[in-house]
């Protein structure tokens, strides 16, 4: 049954928010796009992206190869089932491949098209081409974090038909640079935006401008923290972040960008959908240990503890499994039937993470003064949001906070604030394995992962290898040598 699962992909889903022409596939070439709406465009690629992140292509591999998620082992109801599976790091190509298009071809190109004809419009759109360039840099930052080295520089041009394969560098530099192009662009004064008059193509933020440009600057800081540690000089640009005044970044719940799925046929979470098409709505997945042991080891009780997992009625606490280890019904918790209810959003940016990102920042001094105090407090308001993100009463998520203790010294402060992060991505697939491999060098990051049981020999998981597609597999500018999957790549210590 696995072997068929694993052709699960965001193809399946395209139609999952709306069976409206709004979402129809409007561009198939990774280099063009036809003369169409610019929202079309966008709202395609949204619900591509949404759906792939949540999907058997993306979420599940990495999330099971990334340790923050568990297959169960020979457990017959767990994702695995006794087979071969990406926690023992056994990859289906059609997760690579599928990846690569929605991402890459659906994605990128679609987006930049709408760019293209926004900014050729008469009125110019200048909301339209910034709201897609911020969509642009969110999909370049996951296909670079996902691939390594990926076409930008020469991509989506149609008079380029091979385009060259940046380094991580180059690609994460022009992220920055589409955030700073978008920033200047946006215009809240003007009606001209993708969700006017709640037109429905912007799921993010219903074409609320004010929030498009927060998240912009939000993104800006995800992807300087990314680089900072293979480029020093990146410091000086976080703090001038966290220093100016003039355009706040995500500062609330209501900035979250959380698009919520429906419980009506065709519309729901595929986490929910995959487990009652192919598991009789038995979630497939078991809590990982390496999670687990983390919030076992909080202060007080971890409230989001039951949020995150159901606990068999015979234990009395929350026993993670192993990765590659068996599942045992009895023992082990599986992922929360409320996590991954019907209507559960795709989580891209939260408040509770912009929170953890500015501890951070004062914790290692990153542009700024090292201060422990100010740290203390963003740590614990992060912890407080993720725990009522999850749905802990505010009574209970303050209490948890409060019984961190404050931090004494920077290692201490990096140590718990690079856990907390981790932990609140928990389901977050891709987002949760950047954040791990960023947290340090290898053989230090946080938490600190080994092999799982029954994997090849060799280092453990660090991305995915490329696919084999025309759009590669025919490009003289690809990449010649296999890049296997235990490879770092360039931020990658």
């Amino acid at each position: 049954m696995k072997k068929i699962i694993y052709t699960f992909s965001v193809l399946t889903m395209l139609l999952t928010l709306s069976s409206c022409k709004k979402y129809l596939d409007i561009n198939t070439s990774p280099n063009t796009a036809e003369q169409v709406d610019p929202k079309l465009l966008f709202s395609y690629a949204t619900v591509a992206y949404m759906n792939l992140r949540s999907s058997g292509d993306l979420y599940i591999p990495m999330g099971l190869a990334s340790q923050s998620l568990n297959a169960g082992g020979n457990n017959p109801t767990g994702w695995s089932g006794g087979d071969p599976s990406p926690d023992i790091y056994t990859f289906s190509a059609n997760f690579f491949n599928n990846t690569w298009v929605s991402l890459y071809v659906r994605g990128g190109a679609n987006l930049q098209q709408a760019i293209r004809l926004s900014e050729a419009a008469t009125p110019v759109n200048n909301n339209a081409a910034a709201q897609s360039k911020v969509l642009l840099a969110m999909m370049v930052y996951d296909i670079t974090t996902t691939f390594g080295d990926v076409p930008f520089t020469e991509a989506w041009k149609s008079e380029i038909l091979y385009p060259k394969f940046d380094d991580q560098k180059t690609v994460l530099e022009g992220t920055l640079t589409l955030l700073d192009q978008a920033l200047a662009q946006f215009d809240v004064n003007s009606p001209l935006k993708i969700g006017a008059n709640n037109d429905g193509y912007d799921l993010l933020y219903k074409g609320d401008i004010a929030k498009w440009k927060k998240l912009a600057k939000s993104l800006k800081l995800r992807t300087l923290l990314t680089m900072v540690d293979k480029e020093s000089s990146k410091a000086a640009a976080i703090g001038a972040l966290l220093t100016d005044a003039t355009q706040p970044m995500v500062s609330a719940v209501a900035d979250n960008v959380a698009i919520p799925y429906q419980d009506v046929a065709n519309k729901r979470n595929p986490k929910y959908a995959i487990s009652l098409q192919y598991n009789s709505g038995v979630n497939f997945f078991f809590a990982s240990k390496p999670v687990v042991d983390i919030m076992n080891a909080a202060p007080i009780a971890d409230p989001r503890l039951p949020r995150f997992f159901d606990k068999p009625a015979s234990q009395a606490t929350y026993i993670g499994v192993a990765p590659g280890a068996d599942a045992v019904d009895a023992v082990n918790p599986r992922i929360a039937a409320t996590l991954h209810s019907p209507a559960a959003p795709e989580v891209f940016y939260t408040y509770q993470e912009q929170l953890f990102a500015e501890a951070e920042v004062y914790a290692r001094g990153l542009g700024v003064a090292v201060d422990l105090t100010k740290a203390t407090t963003l740590f614990k308001q992060g912890v407080e949001e993720s725990s009522k993100f999850f749905g802990v009463s505010a009574t209970n998520a303050t209490a948890f906070s409060a019984a961190f203790p404050a931090f004494t010294t920077p290692a201490a402060a990096i140590k718990a604030i690079h856990e907390q992060q981790w932990v609140d991505k928990m389901d977050r697939g891709l987002d949760a394995f950047t954040q791990w491999r960023r947290s340090g060098p290898d053989g230090s990051e946080v938490p600190v992962l080994t092999l799982p049981i029954g994997a090849p020999a060799g280092p453990i998981f660090r991305r995915f290898e490329y696919p084999i597609t025309n759009e590669i597999s025919n490009n003289p500018n690809a990449p010649k040598t296999t890049v296997r999957y235990n490879e770092k790549m360039w931020f990658d210590l």
